[in-house]
């Protein structure tokens, strides 16, 4: 009965997480003894801690499983590894980093790479149109999702390859789909979310003394105070990620009005005309997503609040630096 009680618990953890974290893993042995009281451990202090351990072990050979049978996301992880007759790809494939729910699916059932392909073409002819077909790209956008993400995640193709073979993305529509695929959340409304619960606190943290010496915070909360709220290709050369603002004759670090806000990725516009920074930031955090990029070096740990505290993805396994401020914004 044990065995079976596992095999049904790793199949649904693993609908919906390949890699479930330790607190995931004890919260469902808590909760399967809540649920179940005649499960309880007797010689356990907590009546579960075994439940856990078994259902580690569990999910390993659940996996396992997978894999030989040709799972595609568990293949792309034993190739990291070195193991087997792809040692030499493994420093390019990459297992889930940012807590990914869906992160390299297989194929749909009775499809296959060419016949996705042909609906890639369609889609791509589709966002030529002055006014695309929702409903055609959609779907395709859809059905695509699996061979998308093999395709980003297996051969890391330039931005500017995935803005011709998938413009659809470079759209705040599909943007948001993509992102619901991946994490199964809602960018916008988490982000939003996340940033107007956290706002308040973060500014009165930002005017504490041990922020009055950084000229720029200090330019900002000026600026917050007076007003609540033809590109030059020099202005984006080496910029890797980034969000470009363009004003005129405005000197205030939190202009009123913005002629256009973009996004530039790997030295290149890939989004104009955003409507202001939170909806171009919340669109970028879409794309590091969907084309698997790496969070800039020198920022990461803004990314990974924004990530953790503001869309609430990955909150429970923060680094001991963001950890630091989650306690301070909840106090």
């Amino acid at each position: 009965m044990k065995i079976e009680i596992l095999e049904k618990l790793a199949e649904n953890i693993y609908s919906y997480k390949a890699y479930p974290g330790n607190e995931e893993i004890e919260s469902v042995a808590a909760a399967l003894i809540e649920k179940h009281p005649c499960l309880k451990e007797p010689s356990s202090t907590s009546g579960w801690y075994g439940w856990k351990i078994s259902l580690k072990f569990k999910m390993g050979n659940y996996r396992q499983k997978l894999r030989d049978a040709g799972c595609q996301e568990l293949k792309v992880n034993c190739e990291r590894r070195g193991l087997g007759e792809t040692r030499g790809k493994r420093n390019k494939v990459k297992k889930p980093r940012r807590c990914e729910t869906n992160f390299l699916p297989d194929l749909p059932q009775g499809k296959d790479r060419e016949s996705l392909e042909k609906e890639r073409e369609q889609m791509a002819v589709e966002m030529t149109k002055r006014t695309p077909d929702i409903t055609i790209v959609d779907a395709a956008m859809s059905s695509t999702y699996s061979l998308r993400r093999q395709e980003v995640v297996d051969e890391e193709p330039p931005v500017s390859q995935m803005k011709i073979r998938w413009p659809a993305i470079f759209t705040e529509r599909q943007i948001s789909k993509e992102f619901t695929r991946l994490v199964s959340k809602d960018l916008s409304k988490s982000f939003l979310e996340g940033l107007d619960g956290h706002l308040s606190k973060l500014i009165q943290l930002f005017r504490s003394k041990r922020y009055e010496d950084v000229p720029e915070m200090t330019s900002i909360l000026e600026s917050l105070d007076k007003n609540p709220s033809d590109r030059d290709e020099d202005v984006i050369k080496g910029m890797v990620i980034g969000i470009l603002v363009v004003v005129e004759n405005v000197m205030e670090p939190l202009p009123e009005f913005y002629n256009d806000v973009a996004l530039v990725i790997e030295e290149e516009v890939v989004m104009r005309h955003l409507s202001d920074i939170p909806n171009a930031f919340l669109n970028l955090m879409g794309l590091v997503y969907a084309l698997n990029l790496d969070y800039p070096k020198e920022l990461k740990f803004t990314f990974e609040v924004i990530q953790r505290l503001f869309i609430g993805v990955g909150s429970e396994s923060c680094t001991a630096r963001v950890h630091s401020l989650k306690s301070k914004l909840l106090r």
